[in-house]
């Protein structure tokens, strides 16, 4: 695995570059190379959590932890390939992944930056669910607000997933990282 911080100007042919402002980022933007052949551009100022080579895992700021724990004023995001990608279909992927959850939204994009080996269509689901099950705590459980982005490219399927508290100020300009971070979605092989 290999991250190079890059600058808007050099990312403007892999994607449309979002504002310092929008993207909390100052238009830096740092390449991550997966050990399962996909790389992606991510705000340089977001923080990587844990060390897996095989998926992105980054935070808005520090705290919270790896995986879907984040604190209220947080987002995280995941990419990964979709581990068993070969034996069902897009639709049982997303099903897979949105099983317990309430549709908020769900519609098709086409990406405006596929160029040569990258998705050139995402399915975006907007879904809410609770923090933790309900049925595991005596109190009443906050929310979270999914953002997911679904593609396939040359047979492989692919997931970026967003994860904010619902009601969070900022969820509009994360699902605008979380779509510019799915559009640079690139494979290796």
């Amino acid at each position: 695995m290999r991250s190079t911080v890059i600058n808007c100007a050099a990312a403007i042919a892999l994607l449309t570059c979002l504002s310092p402002a929008q993207a909390d980022a100052k238009g830096g933007w740092t390449i991550f190379h997966s050990s399962t052949g996909f790389s992606v551009l991510y705000p340089a100022t977001w923080v990587r959590n844990g060390i897996s080579t095989d998926r992105l895992d980054i935070s808005s700021s520090r705290g919270g932890a790896e995986g879907t724990k984040i604190k209220r004023g947080q987002a995280s995001l995941v990419v990964m390939e979709e581990e068993v990608s070969t034996n069902i279909n897009l639709p049982q992927v997303m099903s897979r992944y949105t099983q317990d959850a309430v549709i908020l939204g769900r519609h098709e994009i086409h990406n405006r930056e596929a160029l040569g080996k990258a998705c050139s269509t995402f399915e975006e689901i907007v879904a809410r669910e609770p923090i933790v099950p309900p049925e595991d705590v005596p109190v009443r459980v906050p929310y979270v607000i999914d953002t997911e982005f679904f593609c396939e490219a040359n047979g492989h399927k692919y997931v970026a997933i967003l994860r904010n508290f619902e009601e969070d100020k900022k969820q509009s300009i994360y699902q605008q990282i979380a779509l510019h971070v799915a559009e640079s979605l690139r494979l290796n092989r």
